[in-house]
């Protein structure tokens, strides 16, 4: 008669299976049928239960070598088959031949921490298997993340700066990096809620302020710059504003509406650290009232430049 279980078959493995075959049969079965990768499968679930009995007898030296004599010889010394060797970290509540489904009182943690004189034991193993997963001790934790929103102005986001900010009733200043983009995070270490680890951090997701001048094109700004006629018609010098102030930009002669003048560099500096441009855009504009004489010489204009 045979023992009730035949654990080889289970693992998919000869009875004359190496002690490294068997070892990597339960590996690759343990990967596939665990809790943890099947999601609370159950019939998965009862398999891992089989195959994790299975390893504890037949992954231990002494156990197997037991277990062979069973086999061969179930009634030898008085053993009742199948005696002895149901167990496994998950299937070890329950032990298979006499008193079959009597639940008894089994130390996972010694099971899963164990370290067998052969070498095959399950802490081992599940080290292997599960590294930075199976563990069931969980390090102390930090405190929550805060999560907010910071309103910054173009000049700031562009040339960098500072900016209040005030959250459960805790206020800072925040030091803004130049170039920051329209809804990166800023990140305040240990500004957040405390925890038996440390504090969490504060994550600023920055809103930058449509400007009332300037138009932001990728890292180039755009700002209209207003011409009367003869400007435009004669050139001139002009101010045009800034990030950093006004300057002085020549607007040459025969100068169109719509026609993009560029400052150099007077953008909005990029990761590499060069800036973009600033374009003025022109916009020739005319008085509200025209005088009599002035309308008799933009006709006589008209008549000396129409082709």
């Amino acid at each position: 008669m045979a023992a009730k279980k035949d654990y080889y078959r289970t693992l998919g493995v000869g009875e004359n299976a190496s002690a490294d075959e068997i070892k990597r049969a339960y590996r690759r079965l343990a990967k596939k049928y665990h809790p943890d990768a099947t999601g609370g499968d159950k019939v998965k679930e009862s398999r891992f239960k089989e195959i994790s009995e299975a390893y504890e007898t037949v992954g231990d030296e002494k156990k197997r070598a037991a277990y062979d004599v069973e086999r061969k010889n179930p009634f030898q010394a008085g053993v009742p088959p199948g005696a002895g060797f149901g167990g496994g970290p998950f299937a070890g509540a329950y032990r298979a031949g006499r008193g079959a489904g009597q639940r008894v009182n089994v130390d996972l943690g010694d099971l899963f921490n164990r370290r067998e004189e052969s070498g095959g034991g399950f802490g081992d193993l599940f080290s292997e298997l599960f590294r930075g997963g199976a563990t069931r001790t969980r390090a102390p934790q930090k405190g929550a993340d805060l999560h907010a929103r910071l309103e910054i102005d173009l000049p700031t986001a562009a040339l960098g700066g500072e900016a209040p900010i005030n959250i459960a009733g805790k206020s800072w200043t925040v030091k803004v990096p130049a170039g920051i983009e329209e809804g990166q995070t800023i990140r305040l270490a240990g500004k957040g809620e405390p925890g038996p680890a440390g504090a969490g951090d504060v994550l600023l997701e920055v809103h930058v302020r449509p400007h009332p001048q300037f138009r932001k094109v990728g890292h180039d700004l755009e700002v209209d710059l207003p011409l009367t006629v003869d400007q435009a018609v004669l050139g001139a010098k002009v101010e045009v504003p800034t990030l950093e102030g006004k300057v002085q930009l020549t607007v040459p002669p025969g100068t169109s509406s719509g026609l993009k003048l560029r400052l150099r560099g007077k953008g909005i500096p990029k990761r590499e650290g060069a800036r973009g441009d600033l374009y003025a855009v022109t916009q020739i504009v005319l008085p509200k009232e025209i005088p009599p004489k002035a309308k008799e010489l933009i006709s006589e204009f008209a008549k000396l430049t129409r082709k």
